[in-house]
């Protein structure tokens, strides 16, 4: 379950600072997500936090959510609003049925720790190719893994040392459902801070 964490032989220290090369004064950065609400989901995913806090910088503030396509920086010459409103329009028209998820399995990026997330249905990918046609022409070709980040590693650790201790902890999937897609935005000077939602798309019965 860790083969591809474990190929790499330690952790990446997440520096928190403001990235001014990466966003060069764009205030926001755009995505679709969907927000996991669930009391149980909520409670499995501070136990996790709990668990692994002291691997992880303190005051992760952003909420738990499913990152489905991280549109891009928010303004004229990257991702308008515009264009925003377009796929609005997109999903409201693919038509989607609220349909179930389950809240799995921990595992990591070397960057950060996470709870996988189990689609049998193959839902997430069907919203993804939605999203992913002239209107967002970036793609990001990467193997796309649903997950809740946990937080970022304060320090680099050994990776083997992180699977011992995530591993100490099993806790069983949470099945929930999901009713509504969300467009939000965050401040791209803090990577850790909360986000803002700009859109709520509700989903069939």
């Amino acid at each position: 379950m860790f083969s591809e964490f474990l190929d790499f032989n330690t952790t990446y220290k997440v520096e928190l600072r403001d990235f001014k090369q990466w966003h060069k004064g764009i205030k926001y950065f755009g995505f679709w997500a969907i927000e996991i609400s669930s009391p149980s989901c909520l409670e499995k995913t501070k136990i996790y936090q709990k668990h692994l806090e002291d691997k992880l910088h303190p005051n992760y503030l952003r909420q738990a959510h499913i990152t489905l396509v991280a549109s891009g920086l928010l303004s004229n010459e990257h991702f308008s609003n515009d264009l925003i409103l377009k796929q609005v329009k997109q999903i409201k028209e693919c038509n989607i049925k609220a349909f179930t998820l389950n809240l799995s399995k921990p595992n990591s990026f070397s960057t950060c720790p996470y709870l996988f997330i189990d689609d049998s249905l193959g839902k997430l990918d069907f919203i993804r190719k939605c999203l992913h046609n002239e209107i967002s022409k970036k793609i990001n070709t990467r193997k796309y893994i649903p997950h809740v980040t946990l937080g970022f590693y304060n320090k680099v650790y050994k990776t083997s040392d992180i699977v011992k201790k995530i591993s100490k902890l099993n806790l069983h999937d949470i099945e929930f459902t999901v009713n509504e897609l969300v467009f939000a935005q965050y401040e791209t000077k803090d990577i850790q801070g909360p986000y803002e939602v700009l859109h709520r798309v509700k989903l069939g019965k």
